[in-house]
């Protein structure tokens, strides 16, 4: 049975700099490891997913301060644990924010990268890799605080040879970028929200394996059926 596990839920974490460490979390099949000294601060796992809330992920341009921006890198090695009865197939992501422009000549972005690749040699072409560049916008709301969503994926079937994997590294790359170019005029973006999700599916049982179990019910059969020829 295909399971799919991801949800989004808003939390808010605090991690001061003097705190950063190496963390290791344990989902209900996988387990996450990363370091939370970077901008997205320490995640909170659920199930097979991990939350991260940014409270510092900002670019903010005033009075003319022209381009600004803010970047930061997630890097995330992921493993099934020991034991599981299931395979990655594919990751998702989920991305929020805001931003607030005052003024007709002021814009912002927010844009990034998912990359996965393998720590395993599962492809014929060591290592498998493919990654995703998104977008959120147009942002272009002028005098409100206004949110912004992205969501991308990586299907490891769209990579030849690939298909499934135990052990995965994960990077997520994010560039906020505000511009202001009028004295009087603001603009403002901001990450506060970031998920990550998997798709699990059942270890695929080799086919030798398959032929094994029905050459055992043929032979099950078989005797049934001459233990009830001879009762006759």
């Amino acid at each position: 049975m295909r399971r799919f596990i991801i949800g989004l839920a808003l939390m808010t974490l605090a991690v001061s700099a003097t705190q950063a460490a190496t963390i290791v979390q344990i989902g209900t099949d996988v387990t996450f490891t990363y370091d939370d000294s970077t901008l997205y601060g320490t995640g909170t796992v659920v199930g097979n997913s991990i939350f991260f809330s940014p409270t510092a992920f900002q670019a903010e341009s005033l009075n003319a301060d022209g381009a600004v921006s803010a970047n930061a890198t997630l890097n995330i090695t992921v493993e099934v644990n020991p034991g599981s009865a299931y395979v990655m197939t594919e990751f998702l992501l989920a991305e929020q924010g805001d931003y607030l422009l005052t003024g007709g000549s002021s814009s912002v972005s927010a844009e990034g990268q998912l990359q996965v690749t393998s720590n395993i040699k599962t492809c014929l072409v060591f290592p498998c890799m493919d990654s995703e560049i998104f977008t959120a916008g147009p942002l272009t709301t002028v005098g409100t605080l206004t949110g912004w969503t992205i969501n991308s994926g990586i299907d490891f079937a769209n990579t030849a040879g690939w298909g499934t994997d135990t052990s995965v590294q994960v990077q997520i790359q994010n560039v906020l970028l505000a511009t202001s170019t009028v004295n009087g005029e603001s603009a403002m973006v901001q990450k506060k929200f970031e998920a990550v999700g998997l798709i699990l599916n059942p270890v695929p049982v080799p086919a030798a394996v398959w032929l094994f179990g029905s050459a055992l019910g043929l032979l099950g059969w078989m005797k049934r059926t001459k233990t009830l020829r001879t009762k006759t």
